[in-house]
């Protein structure tokens, strides 16, 4: 039988590798952001919102009209 390896603990974290992750992390997440941002709204989603919009305005006239 071959013996099995115990793996060693991970070293605990020090401040600055902390502080390093959190910068990777906040970079990235800013980045995706920007990205999100870059690509717009989906014309088939501003679509939807206009007739949103329709549809309130009419159900709100039908109110005053009562």
């Amino acid at each position: 039988m071959s013996e099995q390896k115990i793996p060693k603990p991970a070293k605990k974290p020090t401040k600055q590798s902390r502080a390093d992750a959190n910068a990777t992390i906040a970079l990235k997440l800013k980045s995706y952001y920007d990205e999100i941002v870059e690509e717009g709204t989906p014309d088939h989603f501003l679509d939807m919102l206009e007739k949103l919009d329709a549809a309130e305005r009419a159900a709100k006239s039908k109110i005053g009209d009562n």
